[in-house]
């Protein structure tokens, strides 16, 4: 049975939850209201990887620990030197070259101003502030030092490899082999992540097999290595469905039952 204890803590952390998806929902209708025509009636050019091809950064740029983002960056998609870029900016990079729905492209850059308590112009940099939008237990990189304010913003090769050594067949990944993935880093902790950094967690997962999975929902490894590694647009790659905000919280609500599934089964194995 549930202790007192951990009921107080997950009611705690479901109005953590509430009162951030609340706050930002707020503010993503304020913007969307403010400039609507502006942003539904500018045009969406068709993703092309010979009218965006790739640029790799140089030591100046403005980089994140954030795949999804540098990759529009080096791209071109967004600015190449990863500074200065305003809302629009993110909205339309992240519906060119994902095909994200407007109303999901609009949640997450009005989310991450939120988090960041920024809400002029975003540096990629800015998004490495730990603790913000940027957390401990990645996938792809390694935590932030405790004498450090941000995070490392360059992936690393060992932790991605412990990721696609959950692929069955070395080929593709699918949403349960992502989900132990996630259960593996985590299990090397003595805390949880915050509710708020769960669900980005999940979130991030939630869209990797969204934008990058077939119509059986598995993502190639060739092309998440190319994509999370290298941080460029996969040969081959085309965004040629949208994913939308309703396909990520579900997708998010598919990872955590997987999740909570395996956790469950490692802790009734006898030992």
């Amino acid at each position: 049975m549930p202790t007192m204890k951990s009921r107080r803590s997950a009611v705690l952390r479901l109005l953590i939850k509430c009162a951030l998806a609340m706050a930002t929902l707020a503010m993503t209708i304020k913007y969307c209201t403010l400039e609507l025509d502006d942003i539904i009636h500018e045009p969406i050019e068709e993703f092309s990887l010979e009218k965006h091809p790739y640029v790799p950064p140089t030591e100046w740029d403005s980089r994140s620990p954030c795949p999804a983002l540098n990759t529009l960056a080096n791209h071109g998609f967004l600015p190449h030197n990863g500074r200065g870029a305003t809302k629009k900016d993110y909205i339309r990079a992240l519906r060119q070259g994902y095909n994200l729905s407007l109303p999901l492209a609009t949640f997450l850059t009005v989310s991450g101003h939120v988090l960041l308590s920024q809400y002029s112009h975003l540096s990629l940099a800015d998004l490495a502030r730990h603790n913000c939008i940027e957390h401990d237990m990645s996938l792809g990189h390694w935590d932030t030092l405790q004498t450090q304010e941000y995070a490392p913003d360059r992936p690393s090769e060992w932790l991605f490899d412990r990721v696609l050594a959950h692929s069955s067949d070395g080929k593709r990944m699918t949403l349960c082999e992502l989900a132990a993935a996630r259960v593996e880093r985590e299990s090397t902790y003595a805390h949880k992540l915050d509710a708020v950094h769960e669900e980005i967690a999940r979130g991030e997962m939630s869209m990797v097999l969204g934008v990058f999975g077939g119509k059986d929902g598995r993502v190639p490894v060739d092309w998440l290595k190319e994509w999370w590694e290298n941080e460029r647009f996969p040969e081959g790659f085309k965004p040629d469905h949208q994913q939308t905000l309703l396909d990520t919280v579900r997708g998010s609500w598919k990872i955590r039952r997987a999740m909570n599934e395996m956790a469950q089964n490692a802790s009734t194995k006898p030992t």
